[in-house]
């Protein structure tokens, strides 16, 4: 890996706090069935994430910020040769223990999502959930690009804010203590340059602000019903949106 810069370290910092935290146990059938064939109507976001992918048997799929392997498991069950990409040592560390307690092979590797080390169109598709916001958008789209495959797919789920109201009213909530002083929701213009040259389809948005509000008092599963409900009845809602989901086409 080249010379790591002060946002990687925060990043690798903010890592190994997140993985002192992790508790890890053999996943249950429903953290891994959900993801193997979700419908496209899902009101979960990371289930769409894994419904855009398709069939992925036999290809290369590359989990780039995969974090402690949470999407390796089922990537792996659905087919694919995996690669899982990591910046920390301490959470490839526990994905490497994830594999084994779930009984899958997969090939994971410490690095940076700018300097892969991988080969030029080596992989099929590349599955990234909630790392590009944490990082320099130009340097990360075009590593992706190098690596992808010709018509290669990159399915991604981040979170936003496009709502300039939304945002000032974000600034004055507390910030959480896992969140670095470098990561932020993408703005319009860093969302439309993370696909720059490339094609975006199968776009969704998720997790309108009353989302977090009433979670201590209404189920998750029956408020992200409410939340697809608003957004396909009433999609200037979108605008409002904290996360999204888009699978891009090179």
């Amino acid at each position: 890996m080249s010379q790591v810069t002060r946002l990687d370290q925060a990043e690798i910092e903010r890592s190994a706090k997140e993985a002192a935290e992790i508790m890890l146990g053999p996943p249950s059938n429903d953290q891994v069935e959900r993801y193997l064939n979700p419908p496209p109507s899902t009101a979960f976001p990371l289930e769409y994430a894994f419904w855009l992918l398709g069939d992925i048997r036999g290809k290369a799929v590359l989990d780039i910020g995969c974090g402690s392997g949470e999407n390796i498991v089922p990537l792996v069950k659905r087919g694919a040769r995996v690669i899982g990409l990591d910046i920390s040592p301490e959470l490839i560390a526990l994905a490497r223990q994830r594999l084994t307690l779930a009984k899958v092979d997969a090939t994971l590797q410490i690095g940076s999502a700018y300097e892969t080390g991988l080969p030029d169109a080596s992989v099929d598709l590349i599955f990234c959930v909630a790392l590009v916001h944490h990082l320099e958008i130009k340097r990360v789209r075009e590593e992706m690009r190098r690596l992808l495959v010709k018509d290669g797919k990159i399915i991604l789920k981040e979170p936003i804010c496009f709502s300039p109201f939304y945002a000032r009213i974000r600034k004055l909530l507390p910030q959480r203590d896992d969140v670095s002083e470098y990561e932020h929701p993408l703005t319009p213009s860093e969302f439309a340059g993370i696909h720059e040259s490339l094609t975006a389809n199968g776009t969704r948005y998720f997790r309108l602000p009353f989302v977090p509000l009433l979670s201590p008092i209404i189920a998750a599963r029956r408020l992200l019903k409410i939340d697809r409900w608003c957004l396909q009845t009433f999609p200037a809602t979108s605008h409002y949106a904290t996360c999204v989901v888009t699978k891009l086409n090179a």
